[in-house]
Formats: structure tokens, C-alpha cells, sequence
């Protein structure tokens, strides 16, 4: 899955995490699957200020730190060879969809 960075802005953003925002307006499309690209961890960086500023989705931030740590590791999380599928239910989660 890809999401479109330049749609970010619609969302209530905390002050906080808005120097987050910037280098993700610029990029079209971020595929969520790339784990490890520098437009990922943008969009990691970014998701993760909105959960800890808004106190929300703990969990999945959680599953994705453990899926990201095993990926990285040992080449797969759960059968699969990147975490889509949890940074798509974090990006949900955050960004209140």
C-alpha cells in the first residue's frame, strides 16, 4: 500500500510533531512497504510524534516496533518480509481513520 504525503495536512496535527510534516508534504507517494527507505521513516517519525502527543494507539505502535525490530533482524515478522500491513493500521489509527 502507498499513501500520498501531500494529504497529511488535512489532519489535526499537534504543534510538536509538525516539524514531522514538512519533508512528507513533499513526497508524493510513500510506500509503506519499503521498510528501511528514508520516505518510511519519515512517515514513522511523523506517526509516532502524533501517537505519543495525542496519547493514542499505543498498541500499534507497539506491534509495528516489534515487527520492525524482526524484519531488520531476522528478515521477517510473522512469514512476511516487511510490516505494511502494521504501519497501515498505525497510520490508520493516527491519523483517525
Amino acid at each position: 500500500m502507498k499513501v500520498d504525503g501531500t494529504t497529511l495536512h488535512e489532519a489535526s496535527i499537534p504543534p510538536k510533531c509538525e516539524k514531522y510534516l514538512k519533508p512528507l508534504q513533499r513526497k508524493k507517494k510513500i510506500d509503506l512497504d519499503s521498510i528501511g527507505s528514508q520516505k518510511n521513516n519519515n512517515l514513522l517519525d511523523f506517526l509516532r510524534c502524533q501517537s505519543k502527543a495525542k496519547k493514542i494507539c499505543a498498541d500499534e505502535e507497539k506491534v509495528y516496533s516489534k515487527c520492525h525490530a524482526s524484519v531488520m533482524g531476522t528478515g521477517s515478522f510473522k512469514g512476511m518480509k516487511n510490516c505494511g500491513e502494521e504501519l497501515e493500521k498505525l497510520f490508520d489509527c493516527t491519523m483517525g481513520r
